[in-house]
């Protein structure tokens, strides 16, 4: 287990989980989020590295916008998702149970389902952010850029979306002549034009 990117304390402040929420549960959420998101983002050889020089305070200056502006606001949404599960279900001796307390009842898992959509949706933003800015700063970044299959995982260069994307930018026709396609010059009142 490497060093945490993210505090407990942070998540609840960027966060709608209460500040009684147990710090445990989130820590362990953290883990998994890093574990099983950001290394799948960031690649093995990239996550130990930003892990190393955090712990030992030697971040390049990008490094360390990386990590503050783009690494934690996504492990906050990430570890969120991750943690909503746990606050909701309790793991108890004898079964899992829902709590319910004197403040309110606890909410149904369609409910659930639901918000964990809306915090998933942010996470894949800030996702997709992080993957943006090491794409767009590939000199400031040197370490995620030579990773081969040998450092352990690959990082990935897409973000999973199961949605509609449309790449902003203008759309451009394909080049005349290339079959299947309608030639912006051609004459439509031809019936072979087609």
């Amino acid at each position: 287990m490497g060093v945490l990117l993210v505090s407990a304390e942070k998540i609840k402040s960027f966060s709608e989980i209460n500040e009684n929420v147990d710090e445990a549960l989130l820590l362990s959420n953290i883990q998994i989020a890093t574990d099983i998101s950001l290394q799948t983002l960031l690649g093995t050889k990239y996550l130990r590295h930003i892990q190393n020089a955090a712990e030992n305070s030697t971040l390049t200056s990008p490094e360390t916008e990386l990590l503050q502006n783009y690494i934690q606001p996504y492990l906050i949404q990430q570890a969120y998702y991750e943690s909503l599960l746990g606050i909701y279900f309790r793991v108890m001796n004898k079964s899992v149970i829902v709590g319910n307390t004197v403040q309110g009842s606890a909410i149904s898992t369609a409910d659930l389902k639901y918000l964990r959509n809306l915090v998933f949706d942010r996470a894949q933003f800030y996702a997709q952010r992080l993957m943006d800015k090491l794409k767009d700063n590939q000199g400031d970044y040197p370490i995620y850029w030579s990773q081969s299959s040998n450092d352990g995982m690959k990082p990935s260069k897409e973000n999973y979306f199961g949605g509609i994307h449309i790449e902003p930018g203008v759309r451009r026709l394909p080049p005349p002549g290339i079959k299947g396609y309608l030639d912006p010059s051609s004459d439509l009142a031809n019936p072979n034009c087609c």
